[in-house]
C-alpha cells in the first residue's frame, strides 16, 4: 500500500482553529461583559440612592421627621422604615441614626449602610446656600416649618473589577471612574426643598 504524503499539509489543517481564535478574543470579551455588569449595577445603585434620598426627604418636608425627633428623645421605638409600617421597630440613639435608616431602607440590598454618610442642613441663606454650606458630614438639621433644607447622601462604591478602573482611567479624563480612594467611586444622592407649613401656627411659606 502506498501513501502519498503532501509536503507541509499540516499547514492547511484547521482542527482546533476555533479554540485558538476564542483564546485570542476571550480576554477582551469577558472584560467587556464584566465592564457592562459593573457599570450597570453601579448606575442602578446610583438611581436607588437618589430615590431613597428623595423619599426620605419627604419625611422632613412634611414634618414627620421633626415629630420623630421628640419620640426618639423619649426612647420610644419607631419602625425602621417609616414608609413601611410593617417593618420591625427599633429604638434609635438619635434622630441622625433614624433618618439614615430611612435612606438605608431603599438601598440596603445594594450597599453596606455602615458606609453610608448622610448630611442634612437648613442653611439660613436658603436655596442660595448651596451644598458647600452643609457643614460637617453626618450633621443633621431638618429645620422647622418653611425652612429650606438640603439633604445629601454619599457612598463610596468599590469597583469589583480593578482592571476596568485602570482601563477607563488610563486614557480618559482624570477621575472618570475611580474618584475616591484607590479603587472606589463616590455615589451621591441629593435633594433640596422648602418644608411645608406643618405647624398649626404657620399659615404659609
Amino acid at each position: 500500500m502506498n501513501f502519498t504524503m503532501r509536503p507541509f499539509g499540516w499547514l492547511r489543517a484547521n482542527q482546533g482553529s476555533a479554540a485558538i481564535e476564542f483564546a485570542f478574543i476571550a480576554p477582551m470579551f469577558f472584560a467587556l461583559m464584566l465592564g457592562i455588569l459593573e457599570i450597570g449595577v453601579m448606575t442602578f445603585a446610583q438611581f436607588a440612592m437618589q430615590n431613597a434620598v428623595t423619599d426620605a426627604g419627604r419625611l422632613i418636608r412634611t414634618g414627620q421627621a421633626q415629630d420623630a425627633t421628640a419620640l426618639i428623645s423619649s426612647g420610644i421605638a419607631l419602625p425602621q422604615c417609616a414608609n413601611d409600617p410593617a417593618s420591625s421597630q427599633a429604638i434609635f440613639a438619635n434622630p441622625q441614626d433614624w433618618f439614615k435608616s430611612q435612606i438605608c431602607c431603599g438601598v440596603a440590598a445594594l450597599m453596606d449602610c455602615t458606609k453610608l454618610s448622610v448630611t442634612v442642613a437648613a442653611p439660613a441663606t436658603g436655596f442660595s446656600g448651596g451644598f458647600t454650606s452643609l457643614g460637617p458630614a453626618g450633621s443633621y438639621s431638618p429645620g422647622t416649618a418653611c425652612s429650606v433644607v438640603l439633604v445629601r447622601a454619599d457612598y463610596v462604591w468599590t469597583i469589583w473589577f480593578p482592571g476596568l478602573a485602570q482601563l477607563l482611567n488610563a486614557d480618559l479624563p482624570a477621575n472618570f471612574l475611580v474618584n475616591s480612594g484607590s479603587n472606589g467611586r463616590l455615589l451621591s444622592g441629593t435633594t433640596a426643598f422648602r418644608n411645608e407649613p406643618f405647624n398649626s401656627g404657620v399659615a404659609g411659606c
